[in-house]
């Protein structure tokens, strides 16, 4: 979490719990914040911090504060946290019937909390034939090629979309930054590298004898999968409010500058030019791309090719 971030989240609890308006001096001691340096800059400081919540749709109040002439300030629950959720007898039946058909583990507690206060579940007319079939979990396609030493052979998807057969000798798997990677020899390189196993595009498939590889001694597979970093790009955006928080929590920073048409520019600093672009992509018109412009044309092509696929579904 970067400080800007932290600073915004610690602001919003502190106005959250406040009983009474608070005024910027009471902020300073419960967060610790906007206490160093002038007054004038601390109170620059909170008003930006203020206004930057309310853009992002945290209904920030000023009030007078009880016998005194200062203004406060607090965020009232009721404006800021979800309803209730009130369940007919139907909607706990049809969750209990969710559930029955994915075997999701750790849902039952949590559909006797939203059940607790709804009806009894109405009784189903008829006994689901329905089965959904989850994805098995990825490791479980080379587990059995790393226990026993199996040559694979698999398609691969590049980072830059591009696909290619892979001949590799599993050596191990390990998980990083939320992603499994199978660590192997690949035949066609002789050297050891790492392949996501969310872009094997088929089932890997045998293509050898049991136990006809020995991994090398000193291999490291947290180490082989590590590498160097690539530092990545600065990108300028210009941003509608709605979707500063995705920009934010990302490290992203508002540089108080405007478009013509109102729309704030941000800079948002190692972003991987081809892994996240579909990060830029999922944000849709709310973000466009001012700089650099290789992944400006490429943010554009991708939405002219989403655009002319959705143009063909119509006319069929």
């Amino acid at each position: 979490m970067t400080p800007k971030v932290e600073r915004l989240v610690n602001l919003t609890v502190a106005l959250l719990e406040a009983r009474v308006p608070l005024t910027l001096a009471e902020l300073k001691r419960r967060t610790g914040y906007y206490a160093s340096g002038d007054p004038a800059s601390a109170r620059r400081m909170f008003e930006r911090d203020k206004d930057e919540l309310r853009r992002l749709g945290v209904p920030v109040e000023t009030r007078p504060v009880p016998h005194s002439d200062e203004q406060g300030y607090l965020v009232p629950r009721g404006r800021y946290e979800l309803p209730d959720v009130d369940l007919t007898g139907e909607e706990v039946a049809a969750l209990a019937l969710a559930v029955r058909l994915t075997g999701t583990q750790g849902t039952p507690l949590a559909l006797a909390k939203l059940a607790a206060r709804a009806p009894d579940p109405a009784d189903l007319a008829t006994r689901p034939t329905t089965r959904v079939e989850l994805r098995a979990d990825p490791v479980d396609a080379v587990a059995d090629a790393v226990v026993q030493r199996v040559p694979v052979r698999f398609t691969y998807r590049r980072a830059d979309g591009s696909e290619a057969t892979r001949t590799v000798d599993p050596y191990g798997v390990v998980q990083r930054r939320a992603a499994w990677y199978l660590v192997a020899r690949d035949h066609d390189r002789d050297a050891v590298r790492a392949f996501r196993l969310d872009r094997m595009r088929d089932v890997p498939v045998a293509v050898g004898d049991v136990g006809s590889y020995d991994p090398p001694d000193d291999l490291d597979i947290a180490d082989a999968v590590s590498g160097p970093q690539d530092p990545g790009v600065e990108v300028e955006l210009a941003v509608q409010p709605r979707a500063s928080w995705a920009l934010a929590i990302r490290g992203g920073q508002d540089t108080g500058e405007r478009t013509p048409d109102g729309r704030a520019i941000w800079t948002l600093p190692g972003l991987h030019p081809v892994r996240d672009r579909s990060f830029l992509l999922g944000l849709g018109p709310d973000v466009e791309v001012r700089a650099p412009d290789t992944l400006r044309q490429a943010v554009i092509s991708a939405l002219d090719a989403v655009a002319a696929g959705a143009d063909a579904e119509v006319a069929r």
